[in-house]
């Protein structure tokens, strides 16, 4: 029972669970929720399904396997196109920015964009003086399956994925 609604909180999450978050919705003990992701992640495993249960930092996430991940994006429909896919890279990566700058850098559809990021709350935009400063949020990690939080955390971890 206790694997299955596991699976079930895997499924529909929309970003990676620490194993505390599962064990509160759950109102049961860590050890048991990792006994259950553990057991989950094996069902996957040995049935050769396309989907697998991964561990990120300190939390799980159910995905579908790389093998199948091109395919799966024909069908499901993105939350962020192109451009604003390339401007939340720029912000993540050249953060703080200012607006100012990222216009230049990206030309005047990156308003737009912040402005979509900004709902999306991938971003934040906290005004100093006459300029607008942006960084990504707590929520651009979770969605990304950053284990850092902070800005300088995440600078870090894009470089490194940006090397490999």
């Amino acid at each position: 029972m206790i694997e299955k609604a596991v699976e079930a909180i895997l499924f529909s999450a929309p970003s990676a669970l620490k194993v505390s978050e599962i064990a509160r919705m759950l109102k049961e003990s860590e050890e048991v929720i990792e006994k259950a992701i553990e057991g989950v992640a094996k069902k996957y495993a040995s049935i050769d399904s396309a989907i697998e249960i991964v561990k990120i930092g300190d939390r799980y996430l159910m995905r579908v396997k790389q093998d199948f991940a091109e395919i799966v994006e024909r069908f499901t429909e993105r939350d962020l196109d192109k451009g604003t896919t390339r401007t939340l890279a720029v912000i993540a990566l050249k953060q703080p920015i200012t607006l100012a700058k990222l216009a230049k850098i990206r030309g005047n559809k990156c308003y737009e964009h912040v402005k979509k990021l900004q709902e999306l709350k991938l971003i934040s935009a906290e005004k100093k003086g006459r300029s607008t400063i942006l960084t990504t949020t707590p929520a651009f990690a979770s969605y990304f399956g950053f284990e850092g939080k902070s800005v300088e955390e995440i600078k870090e971890e894009l470089k490194k994925l940006l090397k490999s």
